[in-house]
């Protein structure tokens, strides 16, 4: 059960950086960010809460209001076509199954920003729930992809032009545009030979992850918000 805007924002103005890192209340985490959060990142962390509920999303409108919630995150559609894609997506999840609704809600609103991503994160939690995933799992998975997104907001990182070789930039790119995570501790290995000494860098390409679009680091080397 959510909680009261007014307990949410308390939460979020007494949170410390262990709680941060430890943190499984994605609603109080994103109260903690306001306006600091980019459309951009919000909008990639609802569809990312999304993608983990991918294979049940039955119709494929659905899955396009992803894909193209994600294109529109990075400038590579207009609004038009996003609109058009959410109001596909609206349909489907008025013609879905009750078993399936939260699914397919979630798919549809997760192009929105501001409430809409928590919103979004609800839906997605609720339908792994129907699906056998206990609720407080699915909750910590998605805090762990927010704050893959988002990084530290208690320690921000500072990037060296000097660690940007050209190396370090196209592996970057192409981890993105090819959604290959699994490089990043390659990443991590041409980051060091430039120079690199920022641990926060090192040990998050190092990670396990999750890692998605958005990540703070490929972010912070490609020049994105």
């Amino acid at each position: 059960q959510s909680l009261p805007p007014r307990h949410l924002r308390f939460i979020a103005h007494h949170m410390t950086e262990p709680a941060w890192l430890e943190n499984s209340d994605v609603a109080s985490m994103i109260q903690l960010l306001g306006k600091k959060a980019a459309k951009r990142k919000r909008r990639l962390f609802a569809c990312a809460c999304v993608r983990r509920i991918w294979h049940l999303l039955d119709d494929c409108r659905s899955r396009r209001a992803v894909e193209v919630a994600e294109a529109f995150a990075d400038g590579m559609v207009d609004k038009e076509t996003a609109m058009r894609a959410q109001r596909e997506a609206a349909s489907a999840s008025r013609l879905t199954p009750k078993d399936g609704w939260y699914a397919a809600d979630a798919a549809a609103i997760c192009h929105l920003q501001s409430i809409e991503d928590i919103a979004t994160a609800a839906r997605a939690a609720d339908s792994a729930s129907q699906a056998g995933v206990p609720r407080s799992t699915e909750r910590e998975a998605q805090a762990s992809l927010l704050r893959d997104i988002i990084g530290n907001p208690f320690r921000p990182v500072t990037l060296d032009p000097l660690w940007l070789s050209s190396t370090v930039h196209d592996l970057a790119r192409t981890i993105y545009d090819e959604r290959v995570f699994e490089h990043l501790p390659i990443l991590a290995d041409a980051l060091m030979d430039a120079g690199c000494d920022s641990d926060e860098i090192i040990q998050h390409c190092q990670g396990a992850g999750p890692h998605v679009r958005g990540c703070w680091v490929v972010d912070l080397l490609t020049g994105r918000r």
